[in-house]
């Protein structure tokens, strides 16, 4: 397949994978830019990116004559050494591209051969539409997050990560002001964007993929402000229901998805789709606290002792008079009330019998979204919530994973949750709204039902913020379950996604198990050369564009992909002001006919 390239700016004259040579007109590279390398003959096309230049000139007498002659005859002695001007270019080459003629596109391969001598030079700059289909396999389909960079310049070509690269996990990091807010709302907008796109499409609930994404500052909702214009995920819900048809909300959001502690605290406007989250004390798990904070052996003893005894072991331990002791050393009694203060204290762990765990998980088993405002909570009220709901969802889908009949199902969930939240979610409680009987089983095979293999349920994305804080190498103690998500995910369709100012603070267990890496600026050495180590492609020589890195601007990594890719982040104001008639009319905005109509449950 002929490319559409213009006019050559010069022939390689030799080179190795790290340093080209180039004759060609005096041409001001940028730092960044993409060389596209087209032999004369020959099917490949190689890629070369530019991390550093010179101008060169041939066979340069002393730069003393040089200056002398420019100062005498300018005129004519440029013209006379015009032909003997080169540029020595250095910098990776990214490989090469092959067309597959039964495929019919075009294949990226790592740089295992060279081009050869007096091959074409093109800029890619100019070259859009050629580059994007030599990288089709490189750029993604599905999650937009931003545009090719080229030097200082975003290309028309959009950068997204694959579904299938979710569950392996994505690491965000930068320092203040990076960006990393503006990617989380471009990526919050696109996976929106993605499963509605899906839904309209008829597609299968395992192309979907949901969020449970921690909103640290509340500014997810009400959006991030750029060229005096703000939009956010609020936008996204008004333009939705704008379109007259529920079932388009319903499809990627669950029907109270902005979760806050306090109803009270946040604008009239949004009390519609909120809701102040609760759950009982007794869908704790000891390890949901240890894991979390630090608490002494002794300490996590006398939880275990305590939650032995009684399924509300929360509620026993606050109410524990001077004489208990459980059969620990003086002390330990006041030591742990003090470590639990935050959950006995908080609003949000009741002794109450109602708990929003079960309706959580089975919105996130749907393909939903969800915005847990953390703004008036404390650091443990919100590690432990999160905490809590990736045990559970992994208890549910580990489950599912080791049976094939449902009787085997509910043995599983009952030996890996608190009994109360185990039956609620198996519809065998009076509080069984959300029971996920029907999202787990596909039929029935004589007297039981046969369950569905987990590649049918949607991709859950958990955010972790503050990552550092739950996930720092002092807290990989036993027990932690997103060190087993880290490790185990995969399988189980569960992705965490990890935002953090120091990747330096990670448990390297966390790092080695995470396949996808967006290295935005960084603060400092320490920290560039541990994102160049932990890095899924290798980007070893990228230590100077890590200092040169602009807001919003950033190196993408897949373990799935051949090349590291520059990125600019959407500024995501305009992209979401671009995508809201999308959410009002996708039918239309996808020329599709509208064929969708509200599903009726049949029981099973």
């Amino acid at each position: 397949m002929e490319l559409d390239l213009p006019e050559r700016i010069g022939i390689l004259a030799e080179g190795d994978i790290s340093t080209l040579k180039v004759v060609c007109a005096d041409i001001r590279f940028q730092i960044g830019e993409i060389l596209i390398i087209k032999p004369v003959k020959g099917y490949q096309v190689f890629l070369f990116r530019v991390m550093n230049y010179e101008n060169i000139i041939r066979k340069g007498p002393d730069m003393t004559d040089i200056a002398g002659n420019f100062l005498n005859n300018r005129d004519a002695y440029i013209a006379r050494i015009e032909s003997d001007k080169f540029v020595k270019v250095q910098g990776l080459l990214m490989g090469y591209s092959e067309y597959n003629v039964d495929q019919k596109k075009w294949e990226f391969k790592k740089p295992r051969i060279l081009p050869p001598h007096f091959s074409d030079v093109y800029r890619g700059a100019e070259c859009s539409e050629a580059l994007s289909l030599l990288l089709q396999d490189e750029i993604g389909k599905d999650i937009e997050i931003g545009r090719l960079l080229i030097g200082t310049s975003s290309m028309d070509i959009p950068i997204k990560i694959d579904l299938d690269s979710l569950p392996m996990h994505v690491q965000v990091a930068g320092t203040t002001g990076a960006g990393k807010s503006f990617f989380m709302l471009t990526f919050i907008t696109s996976a929106l964007k993605s499963n509605l796109t899906k839904w309209a499409k008829n597609e299968d609930i395992k192309n979907k993929v949901s969020v449970f994404m921690v909103d640290v500052h509340d500014e997810y909702m009400r959006g991030l402000p750029f060229q005096n214009k703000q939009y956010g995920i609020m936008d996204i819900a008004d333009a939705t229901l704008k379109g007259g048809d529920d079932d388009q909300f319903d499809a990627i959001f669950a029907d109270k998805f902005y979760l806050t502690r306090e109803l009270e605290a946040i604008p009239t406007e949004m009390q519609k789709i909120a809701k102040p989250i609760r759950f009982r004390r007794e869908d704790l798990f000891v390890s949901d606290i240890t894991s979390v904070m630090y608490v002494s052996d002794q300490m996590v003893g006398f939880m275990n002792r305590a939650r032995g005894t009684e399924a509300d072991w929360i509620t026993k331990i606050e109410k524990m008079d001077e004489a208990e002791d459980l059969g620990f050393a003086k002390g330990t009694k006041n030591a742990v009330q003090r470590r639990l203060y935050p959950i006995i204290k908080s609003p949000i762990f009741t002794e109450d019998e109602f708990s929003d765990l079960a309706e959580i998980i089975y919105n996130l088993e749907q393909g939903h979204f969800y915005n847990f405002s953390t703004a008036l909570l404390s650091s443990s009220e919100q590690f432990v919530v999160i905490t809590m709901i990736a045990r559970t969802l992994f208890s549910v889908r580990q489950s599912l994973m080791s049976s094939t009949k449902w009787s085997q199902f509910k043995e599983q969930v009952y030996s890996k949750l608190p009994r109360k939240i185990a039956s609620e979610l198996l519809g065998e409680s009076p509080n069984s709204k959300y029971s996920i009987k029907d999202l787990y089983v596909e039929g029935k095979k004589g007297n039981d039902f046969v369950m569905k293999n987990i590649k049918d349920l949607p991709i859950v994305m958990i955010t972790v913020e503050e990552a550092p804080s739950i996930l720092g190498s002092q807290m990989s103690k036993e027990g932690n379950i997103f060190i087993d998500i880290s490790r185990q995910g995969r399988k189980f369709r569960i992705g965490l996604l990890l935002i953090t100012q120091n990747i330096s603070s990670m448990e390297p267990i966390i790092l080695a198990n995470t396949n996808t890496e967006l290295n935005m600026m960084l603060g400092n050495e320490i920290e560039i050369k541990q994102a160049i180590v932990n890095a899924s492609n290798n980007i070893a020589g990228y230590e100077n564009e890590f200092k040169v890195l602009s807001r919003g601007e950033a190196i993408l990594t897949n373990s799935l992909k051949n090349i590291p890719l520059p990125v600019k982040v959407s500024n995501v104001p305009l992209y979401i002001e671009k995508e809201l008639p999308f959410f009002t009319k996708p039918f239309e905005t996808l020329k599709i006919k509208k064929t969708r109509t509200k599903a009726t449950e049949v029981p099973l």
